[in-house]
């Protein structure tokens, strides 16, 4: 029977008894949620619950880290438990257990977490305040707390040495450190409050219920319950989803899938601005093999999961030297810069890793093609958040493709969108379409932090009776800086530009230059004119980054007998 006192279950994480599931991710929480989390146990206010699983049945796990280091990426390594070895594997309660053991027997980036012992007043502090004042310090930097500052006298010591303290003596040693440091009675008393409190504080069980699944062995739950308790319990705070459960199935098989999914997705993120994921690259190992990729539907299927699980490691070569070449065609062919331009997460890039996968050798022509079905199928949102029209399009049209089927995902834009040009596409992806009007996205360097505006202002053109379509007419934007936006307001393109307010320099013929436009365009009256040119060169400059003209491009669409046969 587990001992249900804060010393008996970090005794047990401590001996590798408590252990991590292979599905729990990694821990979250910053310092100061943990001072929060030791000021309500001193407070004694309850700290919720963790639930642990008693499982004498062979799994995967990871230790509780010992240290919690914040300085690198957490990889995981995974052991296996015995048959009958009696592990606890944590359902709920991770970050709070992990916080506990790096606050009371580990460290927090290499430090330890100390009190100031004349802390705990709530004298003039609101109730949502921390009484406790606590810190991961080393002693160095605890030595220069210590002492008088503005009036108020701090002493910090190592929160474990309060804590191996026998309660019974607790006031004794209280008295005779408030000696030592010649305290004066009042700073004695809160001493001693705070040695007897944190002495006190491993013995409880009442702050924190510890619920154990199966401790009486005797009516084992089936493992899917099991992963069902561990999503439903985790549906809230950090939010568990069923890739979470999914990887926790394939794990029983490929041991090593979780450490390797973050290694890869660490290679294929690396020097290049985008955050692709795990589960992204899941779902491209899962379609190399014909899978199904969504994983509430997988997770159904044991069987089909254990298969995966013993086939997958083979396409992952293939699949991680796909993303790293598409890294490269996002950066060098599509000008892609920044996350923010993959409206609806990268569902919509899975299909292109996919033919990269298949195709040690990538003809020239097919670049080309790649480059136009990147931003057809980003611009468009065909694929973001339909995973199954993905899955079905990669499997009929990708799978085994010789030339990648740009035909083909046209002709499924069409159908589902009604796109017929490259000018309805412009209009579909605002922020790539001045993404292709700058050649990629340059202005400071920042794209993360560019605003999208109107060049003419969209109050003056609706009172002027212009409809929506054309207020908004993708030539009719342009980027531009978070402070210069804030100083618009609604005055007159050919006004603001030469004076943007704030200090802010004027914008330059080469800032003009840069965005396609002329100091005519903006002159009064000359809006529609502005819309027709600009338009058209930006549609020029799609026609250089695609390497078609613009009559080709929309051709791509058109309704033939063998284009339609080939979409159904």
């Amino acid at each position: 029977m587990l001992d249900p006192t804060l010393y008996g279950l970090l005794g047990q994480v401590e001996q590798d008894n408590v252990v991590l599931p292979a599905m729990q991710r990694p821990f979250v929480w910053k310092e100061d949620r943990i001072y929060r989390l030791v000021d309500s146990l001193l407070r004694g206010f309850p700290i919720g619950a963790v639930m642990l699983w008693r499982t004498s049945t062979i799994q995967r796990f990871r230790r509780i880290p010992r240290d919690v280091d914040t300085s690198v990426t957490e990889v995981f390594n995974y052991e296996s438990s015995n048959q009958n070895s009696n592990k606890y594997l944590v359902l709920d309660g991770q970050q709070r257990l992990t916080s506990l053991f790096a606050a009371f027997k580990g460290t927090y980036s290499h430090k330890v977490l100390y009190i100031d012992i004349l802390s705990g007043d709530a004298d003039g502090k609101d109730p949502g305040s921390e009484y406790y004042s606590t810190q991961f310090l080393s002693a160095a930097e605890a030595a220069t707390q210590n002492g008088v500052n503005n009036g108020s006298r701090r002493h910090f010591m190592p929160l474990r040495d309060l804590l191996s303290i026998n309660p019974v003596n607790a006031a004794i040693a209280a008295d005779s450190k408030a000696k030592a440091l010649q305290l004066s009675p009042d700073e004695t008393i809160r001493a001693t409050r705070v040695f007897i409190r944190c002495a006190s504080l491993l013995g409880s069980h009442k702050s924190l219920q510890v619920i154990t699944v199966d401790e009486d062995s005797s009516c084992a739950t089936p493992i899917e319950e099991i992963l069902e308790i561990f999503v439903r319990v985790n549906s809230g705070g950090l939010v568990l989803q069923k890739s979470d459960l999914l990887m926790s199935l394939l794990d029983l098989t490929w041991n090593d899938i979780q450490p390797e999914l973050q290694r890869v997705v660490r290679e294929i993120n690396t020097s290049r601005p985008y955050s692709f994921t795990r589960d992204d690259v899941l779902k491209t190992l899962l379609l190399s093999q014909g899978a199904e990729t969504r994983f509430d539907k997988l997770v159904s299927d044991r069987k089909e999961v254990e298969s995966l699980a013993k086939k997958l490691p083979e396409s992952m070569p293939n699949v991680k030297k796909a993303w790293q070449m598409l890294g490269i065609i996002l950066t060098d062919d599509c000008k892609i810069h920044s996350e923010r331009f993959f409206r609806g997460g990268h569902n919509a890039l899975l299909p292109f890793v996919i033919f990269l996968s298949q195709h040690d050798q990538l003809a020239s022509d097919d670049r080309r093609k790649i480059v136009i079905g990147i931003y057809m199928a980003i611009m468009s949102g065909v694929f973001s958040g339909a995973e199954a029209r993905m899955g079905a399009f990669t499997k009929n049209k990708i799978a085994k493709a010789k030339t990648f089927p740009l035909k083909e995902l046209a002709a499924l834009v069409r159908r589902e969108y009604g796109v017929k040009s490259l000018d309805e596409l412009l209009k579909r992806h605002l922020d790539l379409a001045l993404n292709i009007a700058h050649g990629g996205i340059a202005v400071d360097n920042n794209p993360e932090q560019l605003q999208r505006d109107h060049i003419f202002p969209r109050s003056k053109l609706e009172a002027a009776g212009y409809s929506h379509e054309v207020v908004n007419h993708y030539a009719n934007f342009h980027f531009l800086r978070a402070d210069d936006n804030l100083n618009k307001l609604d005055k007159p393109p050919h006004d603001w530009f030469r004076n943007p307010g704030r200090g802010t320099a004027p914008y330059s013929d080469q800032d003009l230059a840069d965005r396609l436009l002329t100091w005519s365009d903006l002159e009064p009256g000359n809006f529609e004119s502005m819309l027709k040119v600009r338009g058209q060169k930006i549609r020029v400059k799609a026609e250089v980054m695609f390497g078609i003209k613009e009559n080709e491009f929309d051709q791509l669409f058109a309704e033939d007998s063998k284009a339609t046969s080939a979409t159904l």
